[in-house]
């Protein structure tokens, strides 16, 4: 399969990115919960990413689509600053008959390098620990492990997932 990988200058078309962001969150609830983990009554909502949407859009933050070759949206990564010289990378996802094609490096990737272009000196990130996928890849592109970051929004909004969550950050120079 081979993809495209596109920077959003505006939001994604609101029904087929919400369509995605839904299988994202079928697949984190589920890893969640399979470590024991609860994401309480309100899950996590995807009203919150629309809700905070334009943060995710130039000139403080970005997001890719990948698109397949029928222009099907197959994942997504997004990063907005948290602070003038700090960005936290949010929500990859590429759907399983994407996978082992290079497409989550590649979202990766794109967006330490538009980190760079932004004057980021920080990049932080948080995932699960049942997600050996994400560690695996962020490791591999050379981001080390940390303590929690406060500014972590899975934290901020779910902090009884702490336990369960592993957090990475990568200097830039």
């Amino acid at each position: 399969m081979t993809h495209q990988v596109i920077s959003c200058f505006e939001p994604p078309e609101r029904e087929a990115f919400t369509d995605l962001l839904k299988e994202y969150y079928a697949l984190m609830i589920s890893r969640v919960e399979a470590d024991g983990g609860d994401v309480g009554e309100g899950g996590l909502a995807i009203k919150e990413f629309w809700g905070e949407v334009d943060e995710y859009m130039p000139s403080e933050g970005r997001l890719f689509l990948a698109l397949g070759d029928d222009g099907e949206m197959i994942g997504c990564g997004m990063m907005k600053k948290i602070k003038p010289d700090t960005a936290e990378l949010k929500r990859l996802y590429v759907k399983p008959k994407a996978r082992g094609t290079g497409l989550g490096r590649h979202l990766v990737e794109r967006r330490i390098a538009a980190a760079r272009e932004m004057g980021v000196k920080t990049l932080l990130v948080d995932t699960l620990k049942a997600n050996v996928e994400m560690q695996g890849l962020y490791r591999s592109l050379g981001f080390e492990e940390i303590d929690v970051y406060p500014e972590s929004a899975t934290y901020q909004l779910l902090p009884q997932l702490l336990p369960i969550m592993v957090f990475f950050r990568m200097e830039l120079g």
